[in-house]
């Protein structure tokens, strides 16, 4: 498989600064941080939700019937909820399931299995990102974490790189773990099978590595749980998919950092993303 080729982006200067970044104005036209997410999430393919969730999740035989039977509901609380016993079957049946052969419909130009040195492109895009690097401008009392903003990050970089929708996913886990709760990464199909992207680790790991990092971390008697969902699940509380409101804490014209939970986190990333000057990878591909 010819390798994909990286895609340049152009940063601009970045300071934590709390001023407006625009003018309040009803009239002008959205964002470039608005409209580039807006383009992104017409690229993917997501399905949500609803309804409770099932009391009984080993049995399921496919990532796709595994993530029904979740319905609508809060991961964390389904940790919670059941048995100790089901969770360790749990695991035990999502290990394998992420381990059986893996094809997606295609899908004209989105590749399905990239090769492991994609698969680290896309970690350090994610991983060198502004607002990765400048983590306590957003987060300063690190309270926030944002393992579910460098998700997001690495599930758009995967995007612009035109893999497969299917291809890009997100694993969690939820149970007491001291500080967090929970914890969430995207991994990616790769020719080497599921690739996990997550930068407390600080470089790309498959599922066992992953899993067996985490593990370990638990309080108390329940065990950890392990979820995997679509890449477009924004948060571990319901099946809701990445939204305005939820990722800038506007859908107008306002926009404020200061009014914005998240500091402009999604905002600065989305805003950089635009910059993006290459053709589509799958036309550079056609071009040799």
């Amino acid at each position: 498989m010819k390798k994909l080729i990286p895609l340049v982006v152009l940063f601009t200067f970045f300071s934590c600064s709390q001023t407006p970044l625009h003018v309040e104005s009803p009239e002008r036209d959205p964002a470039n941080f608005q409209t580039c997410f807006e383009a992104m999430s017409n690229i993917m393919n997501y399905k949500t939700h609803y309804g409770p969730a099932a009391q009984v999740f080993s049995n399921a035989k496919s990532l796709k019937e595994l993530e029904g039977l979740y319905g609508g509901d809060n991961l964390i609380e389904i940790q919670r909820r059941i048995s100790n016993d089901e969770i360790l079957k749990n695991n035990a049946n999502l290990k394998q399931l992420l381990k059986d052969p893996f094809e997606p419909k295609d899908v004209p130009g989105k590749i399905k299995a990239i090769p492991m040195d994609d698969a680290n492109v896309i970690y350090r895009a994610m991983a060198d990102s502004n607002v990765n690097k400048n983590h306590y401008c957003y987060d300063p009392k690190g309270t926030i974490g944002f393992c579910f903003g460098r998700a997001t990050i690495a599930h758009m970089e995967a995007i612009v790189r035109e893999v497969h929708p299917d291809s890009v996913k997100k694993i969690w886990i939820a149970g007491d773990m001291g500080v967090w709760g929970h914890h969430v990464a995207t991994m990616v199909y790769t020719e080497k099978g599921w690739i996990v992207l997550d930068t407390n680790l600080g470089r790309s790991v498959d599922i066992d590595t992953w899993i067996a990092t985490y593990m370990p971390m638990k309080k108390g008697k329940k065990d950890i749980m392990v979820f995997v969902t679509q890449a477009g699940r924004f948060g571990p509380y319901d099946s809701s998919p990445y939204n305005a409101i939820n990722l800038f804490n506007t859908n107008s014209a306002d926009f404020k950092k200061a009014n914005d939970f998240f500091s402009g986190y999604f905002h600065d990333y989305f805003e950089s993303l635009d910059n993006v000057k290459n053709k589509p990878l799958v036309d550079q591909k056609k071009a040799k």
